[in-house]
């Protein structure tokens, strides 16, 4: 079975019909293909794609005319091709290729795959960049900065000598956990 799928992602989409155009592009290709169109716009909810994942059995093709139309991003297209994969699917992208068992699919998915990690690496490369950009800075500290400042927990400290761990915590706002690891720093 041929599956096309279609998903827009704001209400100024479907009204310039892009659905139809992408259930077009498909029907194009696909003539009579069973196209299922996604009912919401949230781009981490998609009823209708999980749906349609858990009936595709092995030999069935999904299409979709773009990558970003299944995946919210190329590690989430990564996992959704890996499970179609592992069904003996095939996925056509058509705007990328067919994702199948030849070699030429072989070649596509390991292209998508080398975009992933790629996109990974700038991440990491682009946070290191920004953590060394603030390490130069003046009372630059690695990590969350404090929540309490030292006076406030240096206050509930000594309301502990008053009240219990509980009742200051009601007080402040500052967890029972935090009070201990602050007593134990103190009697160091």
């Amino acid at each position: 079975m041929i599956y096309g799928y279609c998903r827009a992602t704001t209400p100024k989409q479907i009204e310039q019909g892009f659905l139809k155009e992408q259930e077009d592009r498909i029907s194009e290709r696909y003539y009579g293909c069973k196209i299922i169109k996604e009912t919401t716009l949230d781009m981490n909810f998609k009823p209708e794609l999980a749906n349609l994942l858990s009936l595709i059995k092995e030999g069935d093709t999904l299409v979709v005319t773009k990558l970003d139309r299944f995946a919210k991003s190329v590690s989430d297209a990564c996992e959704i091709i890996e499970n179609l994969r592992s069904k003996n699917a095939n996925i056509h992208i058509l705007d990328t290729g067919l994702i199948d068992d030849s070699i030429a699919g072989d070649m596509v998915l390991k292209v998508i795959i080398s975009m992933n990690e790629f996109e990974k690496a700038l991440l990491v490369e682009r946070i290191q960049s920004g953590k060394n950009k603030a390490k130069k800075t003046n009372g630059f500290k690695e990590g969350r900065p404090k929540k309490y400042s030292q006076k406030q927990i240096e206050e509930a400290l000594k309301m502990l000598d008053s009240y219990s761990y509980k009742k200051v915590e009601e007080m402040t706002g500052i967890s029972k956990s935090t009070l201990i690891r602050a007593k134990k720093e103190l009697s160091r």
